[in-house]
């Protein structure tokens, strides 16, 4: 059980510690639904294991771009087991000017720990979208 004290710097943390993204400085990574209309795809590894050292939790899911207009349902996991779920609409793609940022809750994730993601499409036919992930650190 935490303190007052200690909620109160953890809720500090949370709300000041500086934001990261994963992958930096490089391209999202594509996720691939499955052929069948809401049927989740194969895992897709966002951020390798060993990879983020501290205790982190992750806020936003980011849209890099998406092979077709569909709603998309994204399932993040710490290794195999979920951790979080959105959804995305995307009417019109070639007229998008900017893609959304997403805001999910998680738990804090231990260090160390492979974040996969999974998606499923409304329309099926394998349809990609490709995300990258803002989080940050507890220290």
């Amino acid at each position: 059980m935490i303190d007052e004290a200690g909620k109160l710097r953890a809720l500090h943390e949370h709300i000041h510690s500086p934001s990261k993204v994963y992958p930096t400085l490089a391209d999202g990574e594509t996720v691939t639904g499955a052929a069948g209309a809401w049927t989740l795809g194969n895992f897709k590894e966002i951020i390798p294991i060993n990879t983020i050292t501290e205790k982190f939790s992750i806020h936003h899911i980011n849209i890099e771009g998406a092979s077709a207009a569909d709603v998309f349902e994204i399932v993040l996991y710490a290794a195999t087991t979920e951790i979080g779920r959105v959804r995305v609409a995307f009417i019109d793609i070639a007229n998008s000017q900017s893609l959304p940022s997403v805001p999910i809750n998680v738990e804090v994730i231990q260090e160390n720990t492979q974040i996969q993601a999974k998606v499923g499409t409304k329309g099926g036919g394998s349809d990609t979208i490709d995300i990258s992930l803002a989080y940050h650190l507890h220290t």
